[in-house]
This record gives structure tokens, sequence and C-alpha cells, in this order.
């Protein structure tokens, strides 16, 4: 009986610790990962721990909030660095597909690209070809052409936009749009 009392207020403990807590550890997790999905899993992840090691029958109140977001902290860094491992073998081979593809190419289709951004509008055309073809960095842009970073991102963007809708449907090409990413 008396266990099974006990076993009701560490419940009802655990309960107002996820009320009170997993709104403000999803939005720190949103942070360091994009996708609401992976920050709603870091937060159960940290809280299925949480009560399965009974970390919160050990942690002071005092303390509980910075155990907590500093276990998101460390779930979502551990999900990086797996992602960039696994993403540094797909860089690698990606670029090996892009070179053999990029050898196939032919100046005609590089042609038709190029004819594209010049269709864009001047600041977003001005814009690819300096982020892109030039390599500057988006303040060295935004100096040039007199604008702010803000408006150089929102222009690149909705450029790169524009470009990928436009060659969709033909995957030789989408590929050169790929490497402008």
């Amino acid at each position: 009986m008396a266990e099974s009392v006990n076993r009701k207020i560490q419940e009802y403990r655990f309960e107002q610790i996820f009320k009170e807590f997993s709104k403000p550890m999803f939005l720190y997790a949103l942070s360091f990962v994009t996708a609401e999905e992976e920050a709603e899993d870091v937060v159960q992840e940290v809280f299925v721990n949480f009560w399965k090691d009974k970390t919160y029958q050990k942690v002071r109140n005092e303390v509980m909030k910075t155990y907590l977001f500093r276990s998101v902290k460390n779930n979502c860094l551990n999900r990086l660095k797996k992602k960039d491992v696994q993403r540094g073998r797909l860089d690698l081979l990606r670029e090996e597909v892009v070179e053999e593809e990029m050898m196939k190419l032919n100046d005609a289709l590089i042609q038709e690209v190029e004819s594209e951004i010049d269709r864009l509008p001047e600041q977003t055309r001005e814009i690819i070809r300096g982020v892109f073809f030039r390599e500057m960095k988006y303040q060295e842009v935004a100096d040039l052409l007199g604008i702010s970073i803000n408006t150089v991102k929102t222009l690149l963007k909705n450029g790169i936009k524009h470009l990928r809708e436009r060659f969709a449907e033909r995957m030789d090409l989408f590929l050169i749009i790929m490497l402008i990413k």
C-alpha cells in the first residue's frame, strides 16, 4: 500500500516536471536542430531517460532546470555530431558523382543556366554571381550593392528557388543547381 502511494507521488512529481519544462526544452532543442520532429524526439528521449534512471528523484529542485536543459543540449550535440559524420560520407559520395556529371556537361547546358541567371532581376543576379561565382561572403555582397545582409539572404534564397523550379525537370541541369546550394 505504501509502495503504491509512493509510486503515485513519484508519478505526480514527474508529471509536474514534464508540464513545467517540456515546452521550454522543446524550444531550446530547436535552437540546435532545425526539424520540430527531431526537437520533440530529443525532449522525449531526455524525459524517458529521466524517468527510467529515476533521475527526477535524485536531482534537487534548485538544479532541475539546469540538469534538464544541459541534457537537451548534450543530446542535440550528440545528434549533430552523428549527422556530421553521415553528412561527411554523403558529401564525399556527392562530390564524386558531381565531378563525374560535371565532366559530362557541355557548354550548351552551362550556357542555359547562365542565360536563366541573366533573366533574374539585377540585384538577385548580382547576388548569385557574387556568392557562387566570385565566392564572396554575404556581407561583402551587401556592402557592394549597398543593401542589408538580410536582403542578400532573401534575394539569394528566392533566386535559387527560381532556378531549382526552372530546371527541376532536367536532372543534368539540376545537378548544377544543386552545386549552388
